[in-house]
């Protein structure tokens, strides 16, 4: 054969191979269904069954980047901690071992076209009988499997060919330069390719023809595990920081293997050989690079199970954003819980830093101007601080209290969750701003910009650390808005029946103001409530305090 139909036949099988593939890998994710989410989210409790699950899922689909993928949108999503979804990640490392195996024991021990022919036919009648249902779905994964042994059978071809006239190898024994550039070659494959298993297909096949030998080939499928975390790490870009750590503990994981498996390279080909021989597991080489792939995926996994807890540890101090600082409690000192004056000032402090934080909030969804994106991770700041307040406020109710101490306790507790609502209207206010924002008429416009200034200025003198807001003035300055609010939404109500104003614009918008109108009674609420606490007395008490530790 010369070298032009040698090159279009091997582009031709890696064309086949990689549309059996996506076939295949799509049809079982449609088959499945909701089975992949409800395996990712409901059977990962334990270390075992994330691993079960990582390996199954990417057993059945084919495709280690699909459940990665899936995994680190979970984790996104707030469905899976990092603990939980590092399993899975190992578990598909150890899965997509099983395309080696399909291509070992199927593609290089049966004449191919003998049921890859049949399974397209057979899978086409599915297909085009069933449509779009899961039925229908399995028959296009019957006709990828097909395809892609046609494309296995073409690549095994071509590859004995060019291998009675090539050796990519040579004669020479293979040195540690050598070994570190064909794990390079099957990184970069990987990455150009983004599949492990396409480059561990043409791997086999490559061995498979005698265009290479055991010791490249091994390498290769190291680099091919390297490289699959490209695939991890281009999902990634934008995912939130627990997203950020899942990827980082698939590459890591991936390194500590790959280091590892190329330090025991040859100990591990010659073990390999060795039981190959003793349990008379057939000489082939293909089935030797098929074990020492399982092997070396798995020995990572052994590797990785002591240092687990260590790695997420690790990960979870890393790629912080200051939303996440943020919901760290910055006061609440355990050690303080035994000096019950202490303890209450931290409260006040903590309490402070919520209340800065959530009114920040509602003047940002009251400015029309903007959206904020991150409004939900703001609101998840503030509820972690709040129930960082109340967790802090139970250890402190377990104390030898004050009276006044204990008085205060269920305040701070209330004005927690008036702050708790304010996040949570500002994010509805903000989501809705678009409903809100198309041209209404200038007079009823200026009067709703009115309201929105004065709403900011109040929520400027609710501020708990302000000092020099006193209760009556905030009720004066609410009581205003209060006449502002009924003002407008009388207005609204007037043009609306007039028809001058829609009355889906007339109804948005009155939602919106309504809405402000319930932050900013929250607002209030929980300023004159913590005005309502004994600060100045407990402040002296904790002076006196810290001067007679500090006089001991």
């Amino acid at each position: 054969m010369s070298l032009f139909p040698m090159i279009s036949a091997g582009i031709g099988g890696l064309g086949l191979f990689l549309l059996g593939m996506w076939l295949m890998s799509d049809g079982l994710k449609m088959a499945a269904g909701s089975t992949l989410n409800q395996l990712l989210h409901h059977w990962t409790n334990t270390r075992l069954r994330g691993l079960g699950v990582g390996i199954f899922l990417t057993s059945l689909i084919q495709s280690s980047g699909a459940v990665t993928v899936a995994t680190i949108g979970f984790t996104n999503a707030g469905l899976l901690s990092l603990r939980r979804a590092i399993w899975i990640i190992f578990g598909s490392n150890i899965g997509t071992t099983t395309t080696g195996w399909l291509v070992t024991l199927i593609g290089f021990n049966f004449k191919i076209s003998a049921f890859a022919l049949p399974m397209i036919g057979i899978g086409m009648v599915i297909k085009l009988a069933k449509g779009d249902s899961h039925v229908g779905a399995l028959g296009q994964a019957l006709v990828g499997f097909g395809i892609l042994f046609m494309g296995i059978d073409v690549l095994k071809e071509t590859f004995s060919v060019i291998g009675d006239q090539v050796s990519l190898t040579g004669s020479g024994e293979i040195g540690i330069k050598d070994i570190l550039m064909y794990t390079g070659l099957g990184f970069l494959i990987t990455l150009l390719m983004q599949s492990s298993s396409v480059t561990l297909a043409i791997t086999l096949t490559a061995l498979s023809g005698g265009l290479m030998t055991l010791l490249p080939a091994a390498a290769i499928a190291i680099g091919s595990n390297l490289g699959s975390t490209t695939t991890a790490i281009f999902s990634s870009f934008g995912a939130n920081p627990v997203a950020k750590r899942v990827v980082a503990s698939h590459v890591i994981f991936n390194l500590v293997t790959g280091i590892v498996s190329l330090i025991l390279l040859l100990p591990l080909i010659t073990a390999i050989l060795f039981f190959q021989d003793l349990f008379h597991l057939g000489d082939a080489s293909t089935t030797t690079l098929a074990i020492f792939h399982t092997v070396f995926n798995v020995l990572g996994v052994l590797l990785m199970w002591p240092l687990a807890d260590k790695l997420v540890i690790w990960l979870s101090g890393r790629f912080k954003t200051q939303d996440e600082d943020e919901a760290n409690p910055r006061y609440l000192d355990k050690n303080a819980l035994t000096i019950p004056s202490l303890a209450i000032h931290a409260l006040y402090k903590e309490l402070q830093r919520v209340g800065h934080y959530s009114l920040a909030m509602a003047k940002d969804s009251i400015n029309f101007e903007t959206t904020s994106n991150n409004m939900a991770v703001k609101d998840t700041v503030v509820e972690k601080l709040t129930i960082a307040i109340g967790d802090y406020t139970s250890e402190l109710y377990k104390q030898n209290l004050s009276e006044e101490v204990a008085d205060a306790l269920p305040s701070i507790l209330r004005i927690s969750q008036y702050y708790d609502a304010i996040s949570e209207l500002a994010v509805n206010i903000n989501a809705n701003k678009k409903k809100v924002e198309t041209a209404i008429n200038t007079s009823i416009q200026e009067q709703i910009n009115i309201f929105y200034k004065h709403s900011v200025n109040l929520l400027n003198h609710a501020n708990i650390s302000q000092k020099n807001t006193q209760d009556d003035m905030l009720k004066k300055e609410f009581d205003t808005l209060e006449s502002e609010y009924q003002s407008l939404k009388s207005l609204l109500l007037r043009r609306g029946a007039e028809g001058k104003l829609s009355i889906a614009k007339m109804d948005k918008t009155m939602a919106s103001i309504s809405q402000i109108r319930r932050l900013l009674q929250q607002a209030v609420k929980a300023f004159i409530h913590f005005k309502t606490l004994n600060i100045d007395v407990m402040d002296r008490k904790k002076d006196e305090i810290e001067e007679n530790i500090t006089s001991v």
